[in-house]
């Protein structure tokens, strides 16, 4: 499996035409940044918690996305809500399951998720990837450090809930299910401003949600929210006005609303490309 760069560029410039709505059912740290973030890209998001909403909400957005960085009552009635008309109605659902193996609530509720059969993309970071797929994983609150074999554990993933599986860090590692096995691959690029951000990680499931409402090929919404992420943070960092995190999250911004379709020429110069950066 290999996709073109005019795959890639193709779905960026569709979030722009069709504006879709993605309702984004996150966290309260990163919710204002994921919603600009989504802005930027184009899309429409629409953000809440709001158990009494949530199925109407569900029912008429083109993609959703759960992230689980701050578990309530209310949030976690939500996506019990929405989970049985997501999976009736086909919608593309990513989660991102923040803080994955920090407390037994984040496990269940994570793993209950899955095991509704709703969930298309699963995007975390090394750490929260690597134990969920039952290998070894280093996580220290809702920051997730290292994996010992994490191919391993993203084709787990993959084989257990026929998922695209996505961990993000210095290089990007995506699991796409091809039967009876799976497409592995590794994307490079990006910036080490990028974990230096509260919610940079949010911010890829927010376009990852994003592009799974414009193409039903969910490999190909990963990448493309992937290259996005990189190539926006890398013009970012480059900005002769951006001192550090505060000034770089302002501009990350402005990069990813700028990103035209032949920015994303020439992707697979990022495949198997490794970062001197650490997360």
């Amino acid at each position: 499996m290999r996709y073109k760069d005019i795959q890639i560029a193709e779905v960026w410039e569709d979030i722009r035409h069709y504006r879709p709505l993605v309702y984004q059912l996150t966290n309260m740290v990163a919710a204002n940044f994921q919603a600009n973030i989504s802005l930027a890209a184009g899309a429409s998001p629409l953000m809440s918690i709001n158990a009494e909403e949530a199925s109407f909400l569900a029912s008429r957005a083109d993609s959703i996305l759960i992230n689980t960085g701050t578990p309530s009552d209310e949030s976690i009635r939500s996506i019990k809500e929405i989970l049985p008309v997501i999976r009736k109605e086909k919608k593309p659902l990513v989660l991102d399951p923040v803080g994955y193996g920090a407390s037994p609530l984040r496990i269940s509720l994570v793993e209950e998720i899955l095991r509704s059969e709703a969930v298309t993309t699963v995007k975390g970071n090394r750490g929260e990837m690597g134990l969920l797929g039952g290998e070894e994983g280093t996580v220290q609150g809702v920051d997730g450090y290292n994996c010992k074999d994490l191919e391993k554990a993203l084709s787990n993933i993959v084989s257990s809930y026929g998922v695209v599986a996505v961990a993000t860090g210095k290089e990007d590692s995506v699991a796409i299910p091809v039967p009876p096995s799976c497409f592995f691959l590794v994307l490079g690029g990006g910036s080490p401003l990028l974990p230096a951000i509260t919610a940079s990680g949010c911010a890829v499931g927010s376009l990852i949600a994003a592009c799974s409402a414009v193409t039903a090929d969910y490999g190909l919404a990963a990448i493309t929210a992937l290259v996005a992420v990189s190539l926006a943070s890398e013009k970012a960092a480059g900005r002769e006005n951006v001192y550090g995190p505060g000034t770089f999250g302002n501009v990350f911004i402005d990069e990813v609303s700028s990103l035209v379709k032949s920015d994303f020429y020439g992707y697979e110069e990022r495949l198997n490309r490794k970062e001197e950066w650490r997360e």
